[in-house]
């Protein structure tokens, strides 16, 4: 039983490990809690990039695709130090929307490929610290991580959130940590593309 144990904390260390260290990026721009960066609409009115993965249920998904028809908030990171600045705006997001069925939201570790061979530990992990109910909602992305921080021209030392009306085009986006004002307009945005 002790072996196990040992075991589970080594791979645990590990994933988190790959996850602090995913792709290359520092963290050394990440903001702290409450500090706000002002991103760049760069994306609006592009297609948000087919993202093909299997779900922490197991599901194969493709965002944005199975979110055809809703609104759709997409949370995007590449180093697990964001996953603070996810929470910062998935959260909010699900308490206003989250029971209703004209939204979405997924959240996107993108992890590169490199590790694929922890997928199970990494999904396992990310599956014990999660309510069941979010399960449905992150999609794991192993592969050409740097592909979408190209295509979408991020900085992958932050957590970024993209708002997708219902053909998925990219109507709003923001990085790092939420802050009220963002969050108001976000929720202002994601009720007119709903109607």
């Amino acid at each position: 039983m002790k072996s196990k144990k040992k075991l589970l904390y080594v791979f645990s260390a590990l994933t988190m490990f790959i996850l602090s260290t995913n792709c290359g990026a520092k963290n050394d721009k990440n903001p702290k809690q409450g500090e706000a960066v002002m991103e760049e609409q760069t994306n609006i009115s592009k297609a948000f990039p087919t993202v093909q993965a299997k779900n922490l249920e197991g599901n194969q998904t493709t965002i944005p695709d199975d979110a055809k028809g809703k609104v759709t908030l997409v949370a995007v990171a590449f180093l697990q130090q964001s996953q603070g600045q996810l929470d910062s705006w998935l959260n909010p997001f699900y308490e206003k929307f989250g029971k209703l069925d004209d939204y979405m939201f997924y959240e996107i570790p993108m992890i590169a490929g490199g590790y694929v061979f922890m997928k199970p530990v990494i999904n396992g992990g990310m599956r014990g610290g999660l309510p069941q109910f979010k399960h449905k909602h992150v999609v794991t992305f192993f592969g050409d991580v740097q592909q979408y921080s190209d295509t979408l021209n991020i900085d992958p030392s932050f957590g970024h959130v993209f708002l997708l009306d219902k053909e998925g085009m990219i109507r709003w986006q923001n990085k790092g940590y939420s802050e009220k004002e963002a969050l108001e307009e976000m929720f202002s945005l994601a009720k007119k593309l709903s109607d």
